[in-house]
């Protein structure tokens, strides 16, 4: 959804030109350009974004004049590398989740911007990527991880670590969805894998990577996502994993 990081006039503290550059765009735009920002109510066009200070902060933007107001924020003592929203404990409600460029993963609660659970310091060295999904079906979200070179899978509601891989994995960008329609989900690598979610077992291996930014979409209408990648010039590839091949590049 969101691609590369901040860019640098956004990573001192709240400067004028950090504010003045969101004022004039809608938050959603900036939010989808920063891997470390997201929308958290697009109603009120409110977004949190997270700098290399180790702050969040919690923006709402007034629809009538344009200005960008800052609502709250909070530490996470160490650089912001990824914010999602997404449904971790299983009661329906958002909360964020947030890694670090010092290994450090976060859920907190988006109202209090309390801590729900967070892993304990020094647990992982670095985490590549992220994302939130019901990978083994049972009706409760995980959290899965690149991280420290493996592929970790951690409780989405504790700090309880359910699964970590014996091989060693990299990739920058996770996504999980049933993209060969064979009814069970695939985590899929940006670094060209695409593995059982359920067993953690190898499918393809596409031999290249799938793109330095990397998405799943059903491009065509026909029921099935597609991997979506380009690389750092804006080429763009889309895959076909059922059939296994470039669809249009």
């Amino acid at each position: 959804m969101k691609a590369i990081a901040l860019i640098p006039f956004l990573l001192i503290s709240y400067s004028a030109s950090a504010q003045n550059w969101v004022n004039q765009s809608y938050p959603w735009a900036f939010v989808e350009h920063h891997r470390d920002a997201e929308m958290i109510d697009d109603t009120r066009d409110a977004f949190v974004y997270g700098t290399d200070r180790g702050m969040l902060f919690f923006m709402e933007r007034d629809r009538m004049t344009g200005k960008l107001s800052m609502k709250h924020q909070r530490e996470v003592w160490a650089p912001v590398k990824e914010i999602r929203l997404a449904e971790c404990t299983g009661d329906s409600r958002y909360e964020l989740v947030v890694s670090t460029r010092q290994g450090d993963l976060f859920v907190i609660n988006k109202d209090t911007r309390k801590d729900l659970w967070r892993t304990p310091e020094g647990y992982f060295e670095t985490i590549s990527c992220f994302t939130v999904f019901d990978a083994d079906g049972d009706k409760k979200p995980e959290i899965l991880l690149i991280a420290d070179g493996k592929l970790v899978i951690m409780s989405g509601d504790t700090e309880t670590e359910e699964y970590r891989s014996g091989e060693d994995y990299a990739g920058t960008r996770i996504a999980v969805a049933d993209v060969d329609k064979d009814g069970d989900a695939e985590i899929v690598l940006n670094s060209g894998l695409v593995l059982d979610a359920k067993f953690r077992q190898l499918e393809w291996d596409f031999g290249e990577s799938f793109g330095e930014e990397m998405d799943l979409f059903d491009i065509d209408g026909d029921g099935i996502v597609e991997i979506v990648g380009s690389d750092a010039s804006g080429s763009l590839q889309i895959i076909d994993a059922d059939d296994r091949k470039v669809k249009w590049e």
